[in-house]
């Protein structure tokens, strides 16, 4: 049985007792609230991050792309690059060929071009 104070026989105090947990059962309540709250915005942070991952790695793979077109690029200059130096070597060989086409011109012309002076100054009349 209670007494008037709402003490119970043994000298407890059962009104406060209830009071108390009731208190406590609000605060855990709040809290439990409170959490939700962190826990959703957490989750709709989470869902954000996901999304921009996802357009992130889109834009890697773009990335990826480019660097795939630049290296078969830099695969054809090497390739160009490679025919330059064949084609300047190709042309070093060939001017010499035509120099030595010149100097042997030259050296058959020269008694024909030393008869021809020659000839230049006889005047006939």
């Amino acid at each position: 049985m209670s007494t008037p104070t709402g003490e119970a026989a043994g000298g407890v105090d059962t009104a406060g007792r209830i009071r108390r947990l009731t208190q406590a059962a609000l605060n855990a309540d709040v809290t439990i609230g409170r959490v939700d709250g962190v826990a959703h915005e957490i989750g709709t942070s989470l869902d954000e991050f996901t999304r921009v991952l996802g357009r992130f790695d889109a834009l890697l793979d773009k990335f990826a792309d480019g660097l795939d077109t630049f290296a078969g690029t830099v695969r054809s200059v090497d390739g160009v690059v490679g025919s330059l130096a064949a084609t300047e070597q190709d042309l070093d060989e060939l001017l010499l060929r035509v120099g030595r086409i010149v100097e042997t011109v030259d050296w058959l012309l020269t008694p024909a071009a030393a008869a021809r002076r020659r000839l230049a100054g006889i005047r006939f009349f």
